[in-house]
């Protein structure tokens, strides 16, 4: 008997500034995500709102910057990225 393990897999998608809802984005409500910021020169700041218009995260992002774990979307969340860089989500 031959057995397989499904894992769900998700493309990392790269968001530039802008206001978007998480339909908008392709991303998986209910998964904490890393984001880290690409740009090799430029800042960004991710805001995360809730369908309250409560904010979830805020998180300053600095050229090449590390990942950072955020909290799990919902589906009615709000993702604001303030500056030029590259935010990468994955």
């Amino acid at each position: 008997m031959n057995s397989s393990n499904a894992i769900a897999q998700y493309s990392p998608k790269t968001l530039t500034q802008g206001l978007y809802s998480l339909k908008d984005t392709g991303l998986v409500t209910g998964s904490a995500y890393n984001v880290k910021n690409s740009s090799s020169t430029d800042k960004s700041i991710v805001i995360i709102f809730d369908g309250n218009q409560q904010m979830q995260e805020f998180i300053r992002l600095e050229p090449n910057s590390p990942a950072y774990i955020i909290k799990p979307l919902n589906f009615d969340s709000i993702i604001v990225i303030i500056g030029g860089g590259s935010v990468k989500f994955s």
